[in-house]
């Protein structure tokens, strides 16, 4: 008989705790979990929710708060701003990138892109006996070849690098032997760049011979130009337009830039052409116009000049006392230089909308008061008064630096014994790009010498001028007007009245100047 075979795991229970298989109420517990969870995952749009508590919901969204709303939007509208200025800084502005850290200080000049003085790979205009034409926006430098002095200690005064005075000289040479330069007192004029390059010259050999030569794309071209001298007295009237610029008043009246150039010169004892003239103003001048043959060679001497406008009434006139030097006076024989000028930069063509950015105004440093003018990189800087190089090289934050002891200057006081008391302050230019001229300690340097070019220099973002006015215990005086050296930011009047023998003399001589002009400005 055939047993019965019973399998193991047939027909038996098998033991929770050793079987993979969960009990029964352990699996339905975890179904209810499940169907809790898919319940708390459903989105509100699949949910079905009562119309009132809809209508209830969506009117508590309508409520706000009108201050909270206007309040987030401000906060909104000024990040896109912040953020649109931040974007223009860094990236849009010129040619992008950080360069607004170094900003370009010839935007205050208007059009000019990298600032005055600018190298130049064509400088010949084409004029027939004005070398210079054209070339305005050029520095304008002057002097004579006196005691000895050759053309290439000329041209070094005046700030030229080296290798453009070996150009020049051998340029010339094929022209001229230029060892009868030395010691002529012929005058030299140049038209140069920032950087110490030519672009112009002129000698005058003799009235009417001029040795001339200006940069072209293969080099320095010469000629020599002689033809016969012609000078004429001409009554010029200006009126100052919208912009108040002399230069437009100057080109307007069909003169040459030039001329402003050679106003702006007189008046600077009295005038900041910058900050003082306002549209409307008048002024009439008397001057020489130079000719060579027909064609117009360039201006003499200002022989008077009246100006009525903003900045006040007055006249100069040019006239030599006997006994004495050549000086301007007004119409009373009293002198019109003063000891100061109103202005430490040499006159350069600016666009009139960044004249409201050339405003000086006043700066502390270290507790060290000064005044700050923005000016385009290469802008002239002048000897405000004739003195003493003390001090020139570089210095900190303040870059490279100018101090220059002024001659002393009358304060109208006396002292006990009834002696004229004076003062002798210090001036100090700061952030200049270069001396023009190797100016040491002890060079003496007069009024209105060009002696420096503004610069960048020290730490400054922008090409400046920082000028400060010291007194003679250390202290700053207020640059702005004058340390109270003067009246209305004026210094005081410096040199001798026409002597009372000759003031007779003097007023007929002036009077035909007196009626010209008058009639000119009528």
């Amino acid at each position: 008989m055939t047993k019965k075979r019973h399998s193991r795991t047939g027909n038996r229970r098998a033991d929770a705790s050793g079987s993979g298989r969960r009990p029964r109420a352990e699996r339905s517990k975890k179904a209810a979990t499940g169907r809790e969870e898919r319940k708390r995952t459903r989105t509100k749009s699949n949910r079905r929710i009562d119309p009132s508590e809809r209508e209830a919901e969506q009117a508590s969204k309508r409520v706000r708060d009108p201050l909270e709303f206007k309040a987030r939007n401000r906060t909104i509208l000024l990040l896109l701003v912040l953020g649109f200025v931040n974007g223009w800084i860094f990236f849009w502005r010129d040619e992008g990138g950080l360069d607004a850290f170094s900003a370009k200080a010839a935007v205050i000049g208007g059009n000019q892109t990298h600032g005055f003085a600018d190298p130049m790979p064509e400088a010949c205009g084409g004029d027939p006996v004005d070398v210079f034409a054209g070339l305005e926006g050029q520095l304008r430098l002057e002097t004579r070849l006196n005691e000895g002095r050759t053309l290439r200690l000329a041209l070094l005064e005046l700030g030229v690098d080296v290798v453009a005075i070996d150009e020049a000289e051998a340029a010339i040479r094929d022209t001229m032997d230029l060892g009868l330069l030395t010691g002529s007192g012929a005058p030299v004029r140049i038209a140069g760049d920032r950087d110490g390059g030519l672009q112009a010259l002129e000698i005058e050999v003799a009235e009417g011979h001029l040795v001339q030569a200006c940069r072209d794309s293969a080099g320095l071209q010469v000629r020599n130009i002689q033809h016969p001298l012609r000078v004429d007295v001409a009554v010029i009237a200006l009126e100052l337009g919208e912009h108040a610029s002399l230069l437009e008043a100057a080109l307007e009246a069909g003169q040459t830039p030039e001329l402003a150039r050679l106003v702006s010169e007189t008046l600077a004892g009295e005038l900041d052409i910058v900050t003082d003239l306002r549209p409307g103003d008048r002024l009439q001048v008397l001057a020489e116009k130079r000719y060579l043959g027909r064609n117009f060679h360039r201006y003499g001497k200002v022989l008077a000049v009246r100006y009525l406008g903003n900045g006040g009434r007055m006249a100069f006139y040019r006239y030599k006392p006997a006994g004495a030097d050549e000086a301007f006076f007004d119409g009373d024989g009293k002198p019109m230089t003063r000891a100061l000028l109103r202005s430490p930069f040499a006159w350069h063509p600016f666009d009139a909308e960044g004249r409201a950015a050339m405003v000086p105004a006043i700066e502390f440093v270290d507790g060290r008061m000064g005044a700050v003018y923005r000016r385009p990189l290469g802008a002239p800087v002048v000897a405000m008064g004739s003195g003493t190089v003390r001090r020139v090289g570089p210095e900190g934050d303040d870059g490279l630096v100018i101090e220059i002891e002024l001659d002393p200057i009358a304060t109208g006081e006396v002292d006990e014994q009834g002696q004229p008391l004076s003062t002798q302050p210090r001036l100090r230019y700061a952030h200049l790009l270069r001396t023009v001229g190797e100016l040491a300690p002890g060079d003496r340097v007069e009024q209105g010498q060009v002696v420096a070019l503004v610069g960048q220099s020290g730490k400054t973002p922008v090409s400046r001028l920082r000028l400060e006015l010291i007194d003679e215990r250390g202290e700053r005086l207020d640059p702005m007007n004058l340390g109270g050296l003067g009246e209305s930011g004026r210094a005081p009047r410096i040199g001798d009245e026409v002597a009372k023998e000759q003031l007779e003399q003097f007023e007929a001589d002036i009077a035909s100047w007196r009626r010209a002009m008058r009639k000119a400005g009528d």
